[in-house]
């Protein structure tokens, strides 16, 4: 398992609780405290260390300085190894969220039985924090929903709900991670159906 999460440094947090405001049928965002979301699929991304995440099942997640690029390719995720899908957001203009929760709820792994892992997050107006789940194991490759959500002082920052689906049934799903592929950072890559 890798989870991964953007560095972002936060100081105070200046936040109400307010109902979190649908925006699709995956994707809801409490716009009084989230400015932008962006949610999508990465296959490349480079890690400097890790920190402690103790509600997590490996104690730990992986950080990254530099964010990774999110290829917009919707909230059906294949079950392929080495792929990463996630969210990243940034907090609604003159607010700082420190402490929040970022939590992964998955169907039972079937190894361990583990089916939900968090730790902490923040949240600036002036920078992004994105956090990833990676698949590196098999035993981690579940399919059905995976909601991964942001809470912080009993508000709804935002949930996303992902479909993992078998590579076999998910189109282009064995060369999504190939170099010359979108998710491998070439634009130009091959079109998806």
């Amino acid at each position: 398992m890798r989870i991964l999460l953007g560095a972002v440094l936060a100081v105070v947090a200046l936040v109400a609780p307010l109902a979190a405001q649908e925006t699709s049928s995956d994707i809801q965002v409490n716009q009084a405290l989230i400015a932008e979301i962006t949610v999508g699929l990465n296959c490349k991304v480079e890690i400097v260390g890790s920190r402690e995440a103790p509600g997590t099942e490996r104690g730990s997640v992986d950080v990254f300085d530099k964010a990774p690029e999110l290829s917009p390719l919707g909230t059906v995720v294949p079950a392929l190894p080495g792929l990463g899908f996630g969210v990243r957001a940034r907090a609604a203009d003159g607010l700082t969220i420190a402490g929040a929760t970022f939590r992964v709820i998955h169907p039972p792994f079937t190894e361990s039985g583990t089916t939900e892992q968090s730790w902490s997050a923040n949240y600036t107006d002036d920078g992004f924090s994105t956090h990833l789940y990676r698949f590196d194991y098999p035993h981690e490759m579940v399919t059905g929903t995976w909601v991964m959500e942001a809470t912080h002082a009993g508000a709804v920052l935002y949930r996303v709900n992902f479909t993992v689906i078998p590579a076999k049934d998910f189109p282009g799903a064995e060369t999504l991670c190939d170099p010359a592929s979108l998710l491998s950072g070439d634009l130009a890559g091959p079109p998806r159906g």
